[in-house]
């Protein structure tokens, strides 16, 4: 494969049958066929005014230049030293040059490669050597097949001295190989050292991620930059190591590795000014990475996807682990090509800086560095074309090159730019509403309803599609296709006085606008008077509401409404999960209230053309059902839960780093989530699993579900438990057939509980078993259970509440936290605490000391030192303090495992008779782990009997840490800190 994410896995497979529920049918019969249509006639949409963004119009656009010539799958275009001729090379074997003139009218045919390299697949590389005007030597990479040892080759080519000029196929020189695979990278560049550099990928299909265990591996050439003197030959190989290469003498090393730790790169080039070295690193779930490249550089594959954790356990390589320099989300990139450090004279605002761009979005970036930081970051240009390559000419101007229609474009001043913005910023303006105070939806926008709604955190939804005029979804495609500007549109609504009759309120207004090539997200604001909706602001807004709650003190509580941002917005809504997420056959396969007439919507929507078919009819594809309808099967509740809420991200490349998939399409085996070891943490819960089947107290989808905080589910979406959905998964689970005869580890904590519920209440003893039972993740989570269900004493309850809350691990508080009112809880990383606010206070160092070295609510000293005062656990802040600045030091006390240095990397550790221990390695040995926990406590453990060994993604330092603290005392201590250097 090119790149891995040339297929976008967007379809729905539909694998196992699922029915509806009884009131809800999904069959048409005879008596339905002859019914009346909810739906008998169809208003065209004529009001939309949804079109365009209202973001402003990028900088620049692109411009088609070489206008009569265009290629077949191009990939990459260069020039040639000493030549005023472009050469251009196709996927299938094709090299063509042309005279850099926009006048030219056709291309000539350099040489045919695929005729004589017969068992060539795909043809990824080309690059003249630097001398090439007296050696006329290029080099082209191509793959010869998946999955052979040598199936990926750099050889080199002769090109005659003439014009136009052309390569002898006979004139091969093989210069090295490598194993071929889904990812193979090949791009080749010579550097200003006069060494060919040569991209590797890891050799493997998207999943599982790095099969071959080779990202941080060094024996093999794979995940790798390589360097290498093409002209010189040591003995059995087509070149020569060059001496000063970084691991030449490491032991069992492959010399030829310059830096490692890539997952697929795909274009790299050297800076023409600097000579440093840019890649764009194709990502995985979550992150595109573009790099710059250093000498013995570590970029983290497959232990890290850029920031974020993949296989926390595996074995790093020698060196440690450089973040991106720039890391693009999923949300707005999904699969990176490196670009060029543009020097050219036409774009002056420009000059100096990476270009670059995404081969699905079409989106161009713009980055300042100054060698050591990124200095600039901007969104340039918003292109429809995939962005295979860039390529420069003789004066460094910068050209783009589409895959898909294999033309060549270069970047212009947009005259768009700077130019009014007509979205509508209020809801009234958008033509969606006859009158928006009413809520009464225009002539065309027609209501719909869904199978499976959801967890909203409490809110429920009106949804609406408005597709312009006449159009028709086309659904024989998968995804369907919707014409442009086609809206859906989903009014959210909150009871602000439950047991009221005129408590609900509306609180926002979603809309899904597809501009044309691509769906964006928005959403509108309700005013208090319930007369309009004003557009959020693009990040999205926080908002506090008073909700008339009876049972809480007081008689009020705050829940405070996450309005997302639209980057949030397409994390869910993305390609892979099919962007329009609720509106299919699944989903809308059910009755629809149509005023005095009942009907399916499938039936209705095709009836009207609003669908170009009828897809009621019963078939082998799939229907979701209400998971929370007692009445339908527990298995397909569960399941259809899991989807709604989770499955957008987990299914293959839409953005989770966790292998499980949990669309309700699969069969249950090939979701991996049975008996499979968490990839992202155990949360100390022994023998864990995704899914343990039998026992909810050994799954981690179950703990995630029922916690707040770092690691809930679902992510995105919403902050409340949901307390039904929670109870759904738990009897699933608990029906589900055990495959183990092992003990739960919830078995011990069941006397644990009986022990607390014996003793008198609020007495010393009942504090003590009360301790205990909170001593686990496992404990705590069985705590949790008995006070949902009402089965203590009110007395006993309210002790392990107020216990749990106080506790020191936030595995077990973040169980309890909901039962805090919400202005309460932890103000938490991101959301409340705000660095910026700190950082601009003036803080005093001599206070700040007087906090590190007697204020007990500071816990630096815990496991920093500080020349005598304070413990070893952690590195030395003197050290620390030396190196950073206040804001790297106040990001390390917010973010504490963002970046952790590998020597004071957690590790977990579980025994063969079940017990687990986390900590700091102190030591190992063939015969002994040593480990240090945060409270200093040294565990020896026998190497023979220990089940697993596993790295951890969160350190010890506690990530609540400042908690208790004021800006003024946090301020305070970083000018004491920054006064050590």
């Amino acid at each position: 494969m090119m790149k891995s994410k040339f297929k976008v896995w967007a379809a729905l497979f539909l694998l196992a049958p699922l029915t509806a529920t009884p009131d809800e049918p999904v069959a048409k019969t005879a008596a339905t066929a002859a019914a009346p249509y909810g739906l008998p006639q169809r208003e065209h949409w004529t009001t939309s005014r949804i079109t365009g963004s209202p973001e402003p119009p990028k900088p620049y656009t692109v411009e088609r230049v070489f206008p009569q010539l265009s290629f077949e799958n191009p990939v990459e275009l260069t020039p040639a030293p000493g030549s005023d001729r472009l050469f251009l090379l196709e996927l299938h074997g094709k090299i063509y040059s042309f005279p850099n003139r926009n006048d030219v009218d056709k291309p000539d045919l350099v040489v045919d490669l695929h005729k004589t390299l017969t068992k060539a697949g795909n043809f990824y590389g080309l690059e003249f050597h630097p001398d090439f005007e007296q050696n006329r030597y290029c080099y082209v990479c191509y793959v010869i097949g998946s999955n052979i040892p040598d199936g990926s080759h750099v050889s080199r080519f002769t090109v005659s001295d003439t014009d136009p000029p052309t390569i002898d196929p006979a004139s091969e020189k093989p210069i090295i190989t490598w194993p071929s695979g889904g990812h193979n990278g090949g791009c080749l560049k010579f550097g200003h050292d006069g060494y060919l550099y040569v991209s590797t990928g890891d050799g493997t299909g998207p999943n599982p991620p790095d099969i071959l265990k080779t990202g941080q591996d060094i024996s093999d050439l794979l995940s790798s930059v390589l360097r290498i003197d093409v002209d010189q030959a040591a003995e059995g190989k087509g070149y020569a190591i060059p001496a000063d290469n970084p691991f030449v003498d490491i032991e069992d090393a492959r010399p030829e590795i310059w830096a490692y730790g890539f997952r697929n790169p795909w274009k790299m080039n050297f800076d023409t000014r600097s000579g440093r070295l840019w890649m764009g690193d194709v990502g995985w779930e979550l992150w595109e990475m573009v790099y710059h490249v250093r000498r013995g550089g570590n970029y983290g594959w497959s232990a890290v996807e850029g920031p974020q954790p993949i296989h926390t356990s595996v074995d790093r390589g020698p060196s440690p682990i450089s973040p991106p320099t720039v890391a693009h989300p999923h949300s707005e990139s999904a699969s990176i090509t490196g670009g060029h450090v543009y020097h050219g004279t036409r774009l002056g605002e420009l000059t100096g800086k990476y270009l670059y761009g995404d081969f699905e979005t079409g989106k161009m970036w713009a980055v300042g560095y100054d060698g050591e930081r990124v200095t600039s970051q901007e969104e340039i240009a918003d292109t429809t074309l995939k962005l295979v390559c860039f390529g420069t000419d003789h004066a460094s101007e910068f050209y783009v090159v589409g895959y898909t229609p294999g033309e060549i474009y270069r970047l212009i001043p947009n005259p768009a730019a700077g130019s009014p913005v007509e979205f509508p910023h209020k809801l009234s303006e958008t033509g969606l509403l006859r009158s928006v105070a009413d809520h009464t939806p225009a002539e065309g926008v027609i209501p719909y309803s869904i199978n499976a709604e959801a967890w909203a955190d409490e809110a429920t939804a009106q949804r609406y599609v408005a597709i312009p005029g006449d159009g028709t979804v086309t659904t024989k495609s998968n995804p369907w296709v919707f014409p442009k500007d086609s809206v859906l549109a989903k009014t959210i609504s909150l009871d602000m006085q439950p047991g009221s009759d005129n408590g609900r309120r509306r609180i926002e207004t979603q809309i899904l606008h597809y501009d044309g090539s691509a769906w964006q997200g928005y959403s509108y604001r309700w005013n208090p008077e319930q007369t309009d909706a004003t557009l959020v602001a693009a990040e999205g807004v926080d908002v506090p509401l008073d909700i008339r709650d009876p049972t809480a003190p007081g008689g009020h509580r705050q829940q405070t409404w996450h309005f997302s941002s639209r980057t949030e917005c397409m994390r869910c809504h993305n390609p892979w999960a099919g962007n329009a997420l609720a509106f299919n056959a699944p989903q809308l396969n059910r009755q629809h209230h149509y005023d005095a007439v009942a009907d399916n919507q499938l039936r209705s929507f095709a009836h009207v053309d609003l669908l170009d078919q009828d897809l009621s009819e019963p078939t082998d594809k799939s229907v979701l059902v209400n998971p929370h309808d007692p009445s339908a099967d527990q298995n397909l509740r569960a399941r259809s839960y899991l989807h709604t809420n989770c499955a957008h991200c987990h299914r293959m490349h839409a953005g989770s780093s966790v292998l499980s998939k949990m669309q309700f399409d699969l069969e249950l085996p090939k979701t991996t989530m049975l008996n499979e070891r968490p990839s992202q943490g155990t949360f100390s819960i022994p023998t864990a699993r995704v899914i343990a089947p039998g026992d909810p107290y050994r799954s981690v989808l179950y703990y995630r579900m029922s916690k707040l905080g770092r690691g809930r589910m679902p992510h995105i979406g919403s902050t409340m438990v949901d307390d039904a959905g929670v109870e759904l998964i738990y009897d699933w689970i608990s029906q589900l057939p055990a495959t183990t005869d092992s003990e739960s580890p919830a078995t011990a904590t069941d006397d644990l509980l009986a022990a607390v519920k014996k003793t008198d209440a609020g007495s010393e003893e009942q504090t003590v078993a009360v301790t205990q039972l909170l001593a686990t993740t496992t404990g705590a989570l069985r705590a949790l259970r008995a006070v949902q269900q009402s089965s203590l004493d009110e007395t006993v309850r309210r002790n392990i509440i107020e216990q749990a809350l106080a506790h020191s691990d936030s595995q077990v508080r973040d169980l309890f936290e909901r039962f805090l009112p919400e202005e309460q809880r932890v103000k938490r990383l991101g959301s409340i605490i705000k660095p910026e606010q700190i950082l601009a206070l003036k803080g005093d160092a001599k206070r700040g000391r007087m906090l590190f070295e007697k204020n007990a609510s500071v816990t630096c000293r815990n496991c920093h030192r500080i020349d005598k005062t304070g413990e070893m656990l952690g590195p030395d802040l003197r050290k620390v303090a030396q190196k950073k600045t206040a804001a790297q030091l106040l990001e390390g006390m917010l973010s504490p495992s963002s970046k952790i240095e590998p020597e004071f990397a957690t590790f977990l550790i579980e025994t063969k008779k079940g017990r687990v221990f986390t900590g700091i390695v102190v030591s190992k040995t063939d015969s002994e782990i040593v480990l240090k926990d945060a409270s200093l406590k040294e565990t020896r453990v026998p190497v023979e009997q220990v089940e697993l060994m596993e790295q951890q993604t969160t350190s010890l330092m506690p990530d609540l840490l400042l908690r208790d603290m004021t800006a003024q005392e946090v301020a305070d201590l970083l000018a004491y800190f920054t006064s050590l250097k």
